[in-house]
This record gives C-alpha cells, sequence and structure tokens, in this order.
C-alpha cells in the first residue's frame, strides 16, 4: 500500500515546486528587477525628485499624452512622447537613465512603465494620479 502512494507523493511535491517557480517568476518583476527601481510615485515625491534631479541631464520628465493634452499644461522641463508613439522612441532613450513618467490619470503611464520595465530601463517613476493629481496638488503647470 505505501508503494502506490510514493508516485502519488512525489507528484504532489513536484506539481508544487512548478507551481512555486512559476509563481515566483511571476510576481519577480521581469529582468534584472535587483538592479531596477521602477514604481509608482505621489505628486509630491515626483516634485521632490524634480527638485533632487532636475539638473542632471540624465534624468528625464516624460508627459505621455497626446501633443494638444501636452500643449494645455504640463510639468515644466517635461518633454512630449505620446504613449500611442512611445515604442518608437524607446531606442533614443537612455535606458540607465531617470525619468519620472505621467499622463492624465495614470493609465497610459502605467503601460509606458510597464514597457520601460520590460526594456530594461533601470529607474522609472510613474505619477500616481497624473495630470490630474498633479494639479490638484496645486504643483507648477506650463502651457507652451
Amino acid at each position: 500500500m505505501t508503494d502506490l502512494h510514493l508516485p502519488l507523493v512525489f507528484l504532489l511535491v513536484a506539481g508544487s515546486t512548478l507551481a512555486a517557480v512559476l509563481v515566483g517568476g511571476c510576481l519577480g518583476g521581469g529582468p534584472a528587477s535587483g538592479d531596477q527601481n521602477i514604481r509608482i510615485v505621489s505628486p509630491a515625491e515626483a516634485s521632490a525628485l524634480i527638485e533632487e534631479k532636475g539638473e542632471d541631464p540624465r534624468f528625464v520628465v516624460i508627459d505621455v499624452r497626446r501633443p494638444d493634452e501636452f500643449a494645455g499644461g504640463h510639468i515644466p522641463g517635461a518633454i512630449n512622447i505620446d504613449s500611442v508613439d512611445f515604442s518608437e522612441h524607446l531606442g533614443s532613450l537612455d535606458p540607465d537613465g531617470t525619468y519620472l513618467v505621467c499622463c492624465l490619470r495614470g493609465g497610459r503611464s502605467a503601460g509606458v512603465r510597464e514597457l520601460m520595465r520590460g526594456a530594461g530601463f533601470r529607474e522609472v517613476y510613474d505619477i500616481e494620479g497624473g495630470m490630474s493629481a498633479w494639479k490638484a496638488a496645486g504643483l507648477p503647470v506650463v502651457t507652451d
């Protein structure tokens, strides 16, 4: 009787191990996650980051909204790369730079953030709530 249970125990242990590996891999955050700092920040944290790194030429604020939305008001110093075209511009960005991304409410920038994560970018911050939250916090906005 014991001999019949041994293969079942083996399958259970092997299956559990495989499941743990698969789950661990899926939750691990992509390639080189230990070398990446990719996260969502509040508008106040984003503002502090701009204060801290604003003079660093490798620090870039990217607004991923449509050009007409960008022209209507954006973070001072931000550049505009529409989320629709973002993958075409990945090669022109330095994966070792520091990036702060935003959109209107956080949906489009979340997609861009994950695209950058998958491409191996090391430091990407995404403003929680996007420009809506930035404006609600009373932070500066400029128009073209």
